[in-house]
């Protein structure tokens, strides 16, 4: 695994200047995280980052407002998420060890309700959006850990 070379959070990274910043995420420091951030944006969330989208938010909206992939149904159930993910091409695996040829997402969940998904880089980290902030490359998935994102409990895979 890399190493990270922050030692303290940067400017750059917003999300470490909300109020709520450490009781949301208690695991999170800057060394579990990489260098390379990219700038906040409200254009996609966590789910469309994971998807590798970036032009579209992914948010199952009764109102339609956000982007859902067609003949999903859109409810905030977990099933729901598994069947999002899998209209572009991931399938439920085992873990989030890395496995050669496949990319890898994990869905958090607070009381088995989907809260955020992060996915696989190449070399095993991971890459998170926060919200409408930035997105960040984390080293592994339990930095996120805690009351709003809750913990990984579903893993998906497709090849890459």
């Amino acid at each position: 695994m890399d190493t990270s070379p922050w030692t303290d959070w940067p400017d750059s990274f917003s999300l470490s200047k909300d109020d709520f910043f450490s009781t949301d995420f208690p695991n999170l420091i800057p060394q579990s995280c990489s260098g390379d951030t990219s700038p906040a944006t409200e254009d996609y969330n966590c789910h469309a980052w994971a998807a590798s989208v970036t032009s579209d938010r992914w948010e199952p909206d009764a109102m339609d407002q956000f982007y859902w992939p067609d003949g999903v149904p859109r409810t905030y159930e977990m099933a729901s998420y598994i069947k999002a993910f899998e209209t572009v091409g991931f399938d439920l695996c085992q873990d989030g060890i890395l496995e050669p040829g496949f990319e890898k997402i994990a869905i958090y969940a607070v009381r088995g309700f989907p809260t955020h998904t992060a996915r696989q880089l190449r070399n095993g980290n991971w890459t998170t959006k926060f919200g409408d902030f930035e997105d960040v490359e984390h080293l592994n998935l339990d930095c996120l850990n805690g009351p709003l994102y809750g913990a990984p409990t579903k893993y998906m895979r497709r090849p890459r």
